[in-house]
Formats: structure tokens, sequence, C-alpha cells
């Protein structure tokens, strides 16, 4: 049911879609002073989150929760601390401390189920007085001459129209609003297929590490949760899975022996499944323009891509966070939403789209494994590079530092082995 009674105040902000991006946006304009409206076209009862999700949440997001009122979800009886350990080709890619940084030991990673994150931040955005409309779905957006917009909705208590001076587009991977502006999403090949599985008799690694495998062109995950349960995850060439047995009970015998096949990865020999796998297998990376006309786009509406990078949670409130802070100190006139949304645009460009243009690439499986091979003996051999390939992974440093770094260290083992 919706929480919403009607109220026909124009609105400062008017968020399309109340996922991770929507309600944090929502949450930050609030903070702001602003007067915010989610609308929902889902019916969210308390419990509702999103099932298909790794629950990674990358070191450089977990510092975002703190200004949502998220803060406690950091705690021990939410979630889990981890941090990333590389089985690779050419060795193991793992640093000392709970910290990637290891001059932050806070710097670390979580393992967040979205059972828990997504009812508390739509629980944040409400004690921040933002308004729900649930059960409602925007039909179109009219931008005005006067700077406002009027946004047309349906839901259980028919048609309506608001009038808001900024409207986001929160509204997911699949966006109306970017069918309604014309805000067409670039599609790159994704060529792995994936499953989920959650299980309970896993023994966790030593210090709560979640590691990653790499098996060939596949990637074998296992996130240690709350309550002694795992997560386990594979990104595998989409004709491996194909070529398993049919059924959940076949698929699941199969995606454990496969786990099980693996010498680096926690012992699956007790492991006891919570359910049925998920996944998918066929899901490209989108990516759109961040700005269409006078509406910014957020989280999955501006770029959803392929999970095995595990930045999914991270840029939906990253997004929202550049999207804040790019109109913080302006006004909400044609000028002030004109000035802000070529910031963002600016930052959105520049902070994320080089991330996305390598896990784009890492989505490929044809690559030649001698040079991968011969990449992570670099990475693994200089303990300094091995810190900056957690730092790209947990997306703490941009792609360009890495590869510099990279540079240098192929640079000085070839002069290595030249001297001897």
């Amino acid at each position: 049911m919706s929480t919403e009674e009607h109220d026909d105040r124009p609105l400062d902000v008017a968020v399309v879609g109340g996922s991770l991006a929507g309600c944090a946006t929502a949450v930050h304009f609030a903070t702001m002073g602003y007067r915010v409206a989610v609308f929902e076209k889902r019916a969210t009862p308390e419990e509702y989150h999103k099932q298909l999700c790794t629950h990674f949440v990358q070191p450089h997001t977990v510092p975002l929760l703190n200004a949502l009122g998220l803060a406690h979800l950091r705690e021990p009886s939410w979630s889990v601390a981890t941090k990333a350990v590389f089985v690779t080709p050419g060795g193991v890619v793992e640093t000392p401390g709970t910290g990637y940084d290891p001059e932050r030991p806070e710097s670390y990673a979580l393992n967040l189920e979205r059972r828990v994150l997504d009812p508390a931040i739509r629980e944040s955005a409400r004690r921040h007085g933002v308004r729900f409309a649930e059960a409602t779905g925007v039909e179109d957006v009219e931008e005005g001459a006067d700077g406002w917009s009027v946004v047309h909705t349906r839901g259980e208590a028919g048609e309506r129209r608001y009038r808001a001076r900024l409207v986001v587009a929160a509204d997911g991977r699949r966006s109306r609003l970017a069918g309604l502006l014309g805000n067409e999403a670039e599609s790159r090949p994704n060529e792995r297929a994936a499953l989920f599985g959650y299980f309970r008799g896993i023994e966790a690694p030593p210090d709560n590490r979640s590691v990653f495998v790499m098996n060939e062109q596949d990637l074998a995950c296992s996130y240690p949760l709350v309550d002694g349960r795992t997560e386990l995850v594979l990104f595998a060439d989409k004709a491996r899975v194909e070529g398993w047995r049919r059924g959940p009970e076949g698929r699941m015998q199969e995606f454990l022996k496969y786990f099980d096949g693996l010498a680096e990865a926690p012992s699956v020999a007790d492991a006891v499944p919570e359910g049925p796998l998920l996944g998918y297998s066929d899901y490209p990376s989108l990516l759109r323009r961040p700005v269409a006309g006078s509406v910014p786009f957020v989280g999955d509406a501006a770029l959803s891509l392929d999970a095995m990078s595990g930045v999914g949670c991270g840029f939906a409130l990253l997004t929202a966070q550049l999207l804040a802070r790019s109109f913080a100190g302006r006004n909400l006139d044609a000028d002030g939403v004109r000035d802000g949304l070529d910031a963002y645009r600016r930052e959105f460009e520049k902070t994320l789209l080089p991330h996305a243009e390598g896990i784009c690439g890492d989505s490929l499986v044809g690559k030649d494994e001698a040079t991968r091979k011969r990449m992570f003996e670099t990475i693994c051999a200089d303990q300094e590079l091995a810190a900056k390939y957690l730092a790209l992974t947990g997306r703490m440093i941009m792609p360009a530092e890495f590869q510099r770094a990279f540079m240098r260290g192929l640079m000085a083992r070839g002069a290595g082995a030249a001297r001897r």
C-alpha cells in the first residue's frame, strides 16, 4: 500500500524509482532541505528487496552509508566486514591487514545483504521526511516553459499530476523515463552467465575473506554472510553452464561439483542449500547518458554493468552522491538546475566511465591466457602493485593510476630478468 496522502503542493525534487539509487538521492536532497517525493511502480512491503545480487559492497561505498543514516549497517549484526582475495593464473593477490589501504584499517568491503540494505534505506528516507508514492508508475514527464516539470502518474488512486523543480530518473535498468526521453542505452556484450546460491555448512576463510577464484575464463566467488551463512556465485562461460544437467536439482549438483573442484575455494563438502539457485544467462552491460533534457539519471538507469564487477550497489550510491553534490549551494531555478546538471555530467563522465570501460572489457571471455598469466605474475610479485590491484577492484583508485603502476612494475620486472 502507498504511504502517501495526496498533497498538491509543488515538489522540489521528484525521484522516479525507489530502490538504492532513488532512495539515496531522496535522502541527500531531503538533507539539503528540499521537499522530495519518491514514485515507485511496485508495492514495496517492509521486507521487499532485490534478490539477484552478490551483496558485496565495495570499500569505496562503505563510507557513503554514513551520510544516508545507515552507519549502523557496518556493525557485525548486520553485515560482515571483508576483503577480497584473488586466486589468479599468476598467483594469489592478497595484502596484509583488514583494509584495502594499509594506512586505513577501516577501508574494508562489506558483505551486506539486500534483505537488510533495501528496507533500511527506505526507512531512512522516510525518517528524513521523504514522501513515498508506492504502486505508482510515472506515465510521462513534461518540461514547462516556466522551469517546472510536470510528472504524470498512474496508481491505485488513478491519474495525478505533480509539479517539480527537478525530476530524477532512478527507475532501473529498464528505465521507462529513458524511453520517454529518448535516452537510448548503449549495450555492451557480456559473455558470461551467472548463478547465485545461499548455503550453510561452509566454513568462512580466516578474517572473513571473500575469495575470488579465476578458473580459465570463469570467476568463482565465496562471500561469508552473517549467521554463518555463505553466498556462492559463479560467473562462467555461457557454454559451460548451458551444458549442465537440466532442472533445479541437477544444476545445483553441477554447481557444487564445480566449487568442489577448486582447491583454493572454501570446502563445500558439508554445504546445505538454503534454496534454489538464482541467476541469469544473458545480461549485457547498459550505459546511458547521465543527463537527458533536464532529467539526470542515477544508478542502474544510468549504467547497469556486469555483476561480476560487484559495483551495482556502490555505483547506485555513488551516482546519488555525485548528483547531490553537483546541486549543493545551488537554487533549483532554471539557472541552478542547468548548472547542477552540467556539473553532474562532468563528474559522472570523469568518475564512472573509466571504470565502466574496464568492466565491459572484462565481460569478454576470449582473452590471451598466456598474456593474462604474465599480467598476474607481475602483480603478485610486487606487494605495492598487488595493493593497487585490490584498490582498483574496490574502485578506490582510477584505472589510469593502476595502469601507470603496472607499467612501472612490468618494466622493473623486465629489467630484473635482464640483469639475471
